[in-house]
């Protein structure tokens, strides 16, 4: 054999040595490194929270049951957290049985007392309602929502998104407001050392603070959106538009009236 020849066929061997050299390492890069990275032991992330989490842990602490986001700040909210026992236990948005009106409900809560609704009444016993602050607030305006502005539609604005309809009782010949505040430190105790009680233990606190409490008999829409409102619209400053409004509200109906809603599919298989 020549030397050219033997020259190729050495050439051909250091080029398939290198090609098969080459193989090996691409496919131990490939293969191995990623197996190897997989034995790697986990590293555990930091968890330090950002500051964003921390606002919404504490807005979960605030509003234990709030199901419902806020876009705005809602003063309303803040000023009444700690100035009825209700709340304190219930969270400000505490209706959610009721699953098709629990959204109306709790916007009720906005600008009615809870014992509104819930006042456990004596026989025969009548009642009439009045707007309440609570202690340390002195709203100038008009409660937000009583009056309509006639060039907009919408409510006239005012400093006074924080007062709330609450029943009146006679005591000894004179109408008294029923509030709840008495019973805040008794609720607030009660809410920190509930994990530590027994249930019977429970049970007499939770007895206690619902004295005087409707818990199965509530009031029905119609008592108060209608003609023959158990509120006196006028003599609570609601404006003829407004009172009007809501002696026929149509919502009190579709809550009352009917157990299943029925929509049109016209965007069944958009949405789909």
């Amino acid at each position: 054999m020549s030397d050219n020849g033997n020259k190729r066929i050495e050439a051909f061997i250091v080029f398939a040595i290198v090609v098969a050299v080459a193989a090996f390492l691409s496919g131990w890069l490939t293969f191995s490194v990623q197996f190897e990275r997989k034995k790697e032991p986990k590293v555990e992330k930091p968890k330090a929270a950002s500051l964003q989490t921390l606002h919404i842990k504490e807005q979960e602490r605030k509003q234990l049951h709030d199901h419902y986001h806020l876009g705005v700040e809602d003063k309303n909210l803040d000023v009444w957290a700690d100035k009825s026992h209700c709340i304190v236990c219930h969270s400000p948005y505490p209706h959610g049985r009721i699953k098709q009106a629990q959204a109306i409900i709790n916007l009720h809560t906005e600008f009615l007392a809870c014992n509104s609704c819930h006042l456990k009444l004596e026989a025969g016993e009548e009642i009439q309602f009045a707007w309440l602050n609570p202690s340390g607030a002195h709203p100038t305006g008009k409660p937000y929502g009583i009056q309509m502005d006639p060039k907009t539609g919408y409510f006239l604005q005012t400093d006074n998104h924080i007062s709330k309809l609450a029943p009146q009782r006679k005591i000894n010949g004179a109408w008294q407001t029923m509030q709840t505040e008495a019973g805040v430190d008794k609720a607030s105790k009660y809410m920190e050392e509930k994990g530590r009680l027994t249930a019977e233990q429970k049970k007499a606190v939770e007895d206690d603070l619902h004295k005087g409490t409707e818990l199965k008999e509530f009031v029905k829409c119609s008592q108060c959106h209608s003609m023959q409102s158990v509120l006196n619209f006028q003599e609570l400053g609601f404006d003829a538009a407004r009172t009007n409004q809501l002696q026929r509200m149509e919502m009190g109906g579709m809550l009352t009236n009917y157990d299943t809603f029925y929509f049109p599919d016209l965007f069944e298989k958009k949405f789909k």
